[in-house]
């Protein structure tokens, strides 16, 4: 399996065909810590064996730290092409600490893709 691209965005809609990403960024500024991102999309085009395939994705700090828990699992059809694309919507994402959080989509008990996004907590 091959990741061809993973994004953190404010969404992706399907119009006539086509995916649209809205709004990418790899950088979240907080005030105050915990703190909760409104919403977020995470996408994701693969290439896959056809068939289905079980993924999820979870949220690592630079140690390892679970820093909030993985979405549900989902199911992923891959058809003939080989080709798929994962979108996970994610409302009041859960921010515990400022840094690096790596965003790792898991597929078939393997980590597959990962982004990394950086946490920032603004001065006062």
């Amino acid at each position: 399996m091959k990741v061809n691209y993973l994004v953190v965005c404010d969404g992706a809609l399907r119009t006539a065909g086509k995916l649209n990403i809205l709004g990418l960024f790899n950088i979240v500024n907080v005030r105050k810590l915990p703190a909760q991102h409104p919403f977020l999309a995470l996408v994701a085009e693969i290439n896959a064996e056809p068939g289905e395939h079980e993924f999820f994705f979870q949220f690592k700090s630079s140690t390892g730290e679970d820093l909030a828990p993985p979405t549900p699992k989902g199911k992923l059809k891959v058809g003939e092409v080989g080709l798929a694309e994962v979108v996970a919507e994610l409302r009041n994402f859960p921010i515990t600490k400022a840094g690096f959080l790596s965003v790792q989509l898991v597929s078939d008990g393997h980590v597959v893709g990962q982004r990394d996004l950086l946490i920032r907590k603004e001065s006062e």
